[in-house]
């Protein structure tokens, strides 16, 4: 007689795609008429912005581009000038066939800056990008549950905690705001540069609640024709409806994307800037799954059927912190502004386990004289993780730090944060069906005690073996659970 199973569903969110890209762009500026002819190109700064995202039915796509600035000294010797420019940029990423709709959650990051002088009137402009893309989608998965079975057959269950992904989306917020800058500071805008921290994230009940600020960066230049670097702070807090409602274990992935970047003086002088920007997210929850890992009978024979629960599940999730120094320039020791670049984070398995390694870069403007020179510097820094033998290790957010100058010990230093999430694993075995063979008369001539020596095998085990159960043997040695290795006990049989 078989058995089936009944089958409860259990329904999440996958990650079908979870990597970074590199993209690498190139853009020709030409000076607008009025402007002097290139002499030297002192610097650029850029700003990623996402313009859109898009599902398809083979891939996922999006599309944006990179705000840059360029700061050249002109070569009739007259003060330096800023130009801007729009470097576009597009990426795909193919689905696995037959994906239902999903959400896409992106993060570009800009990795490298470089502009250089083609014609006295014409610029290059190259930008590369780092682009993390997680894409989420709904599936559908079975785990078996026992209904109602014959007494005498025996069933071992394992509780299975998983954390699962349970919904994604993101929301859209605007911050607008004058930057204070005082009398002397005030001038033309050479670039503005914005990064989203995140300080505080909380999933209570059916709201997701963060806050966290945006750090701007810009550089001006004054009337005399000098640059001039300021930091901005604007903080955020903003609070999301949810699908349903979590407990005490229901936590959020949150990344950034600047959606919009704009910037203009007033007749007063004063720089307003307007960040559009959008907020991401992927909540998470653990399920406790109730498996049927085993079933046996002491008096009929019991055949069982086996499949596997395939999930991708959370199996491990940490932030790290990577940071190193870089020696300064000799002559920088007038530092007049600092623009930080980022790469994402690679790794390699050794044997002690996974190293990790992180970089980025660091653009310097300093004042040598009655001069600007600029230097591009380097950093790069490692940390060691433990090894995970399943599932794959995917960078699910990413903050850069903004690089900090030490003038008087000649170094720049220079980190980024991330948050690494381990995904996957192999499928989940468990019981399918149970058939059932006919009730057996009991054997009279078998012994009724058996002794052994506990350790090589659980309670569980040597119950089935011998056609007892693992009540009668904590029973039988007045036992609370399993027994000291090598101790003697007595199986009760039939």
């Amino acid at each position: 007689m078989e058995m089936q199973l009944k089958k409860e569903p259990l329904s999440y969110l996958e990650p079908v795609v979870c990597s970074g890209r590199e993209l690498e762009q190139t853009q020709q500026i030409r000076l607008p008429e009025g402007m002097p002819d290139i002499g030297k190109v002192l610097g650029v700064w850029g700003q990623s912005v996402l313009r859109s995202k898009e599902w398809r039915a083979d891939g996922v796509s999006i599309s944006g581009g990179v705000l840059v600035w360029v700061l050249y000294a002109p070569e009739d010797g007259s003060q330096p000038r800023a130009l801007d420019g729009w470097i576009g940029f597009q990426g795909k990423w193919d689905l696995p066939e037959g994906s239902p709709d999903g959400t896409v959650l992106v993060q570009p990051i800009v990795r490298t800056l470089d502009a250089r002088s083609v014609s006295p009137r014409k610029l290059l402009v190259r930008a590369g990008l780092g682009i993390s893309c997680m894409a989420l989608c709904r599936r559908e998965a079975e785990y078996s549950v026992a209904g109602e079975l014959p007494e005498d057959v025996l069933l071992r269950r394992e509780q299975r905690p998983l954390r699962l992904y349970a919904e994604a989306g993101e929301k859209g917020f605007v911050l607008e705001d004058n930057l204070p800058l005082s009398g002397e500071e005030s001038g033309k805008i050479v670039s503005c540069t914005a990064q989203c921290l995140l300080t505080d994230r909380k999933v209570v009940g059916d709201k997701l609640a963060f806050r966290g600020s945006t750090e701007v960066h810009g550089l001006f230049m004054t009337e005399e024709g000098m640059p001039v670097s300021r930091h901005f702070t604007l903080p955020f807090s903003q609070l999301i409806q949810l699908e349903k409602a979590y407990g005490s274990d229901g936590e959020a992935d949150i990344s950034f994307c600047i959606t919009n970047l704009e910037t203009e003086n007033d007749a007063e002088g004063q720089t307003r800037l307007k960040l559009g920007i959008t907020a991401q997210y992927a909540i998470s929850d653990v399920t406790n799954l109730e498996l049927l890992t085993d079933a046996y009978s002491p008096h009929r024979e019991v055949k069982l059927s086996w499949d596997t629960v395939d999930v991708c599940a959370i199996l491990d999730r940490r932030w790290e912190t990577v940071s190193a120094d870089t020696a300064l320039p000799e002559d920088a020791d007038n530092a007049l502004d600092l623009f930080g670049m980022w790469e994402e984070p690679v790794w390699d398995r050794t044997e002690e386990g996974i190293r990790l390694e992180a970089s980025g870069s660091a653009q310097l403007l300093y004042r040598q004289g009655e001069s600007l020179n600029a230097a591009l510097l380097r950093w790069q820094g490692t940390c060691a993780l433990p090894a995970w033998e399943d599932g794959r290790l995917a960078v699910t957010a990413f903050q850069g730090t903004q690089p900090q100058l030490n003038p008087a010990a000649g170094q720049l230093t220079g980190g980024c944060a991330f948050c690494l999430t381990v995904l996957g694993g192999k499928g989940i075995h468990q019981v399918s069906a149970i058939e059932l063979g006919e009730l057996q008369p009991k054997q009279t001539d078998s012994p009724s005690l058996i002794l052994c020596r506990a350790g090589v095998q659980d309670l569980w085990t040597l119950a089935k073996t011998h056609g007892s159960t693992v009540e009668a043997i904590l029973e039988a040695n007045q036992l609370e659970g399993e027994p000291e290795k090598g101790k003697m006990i007595l199986i009760p049989v039939g």
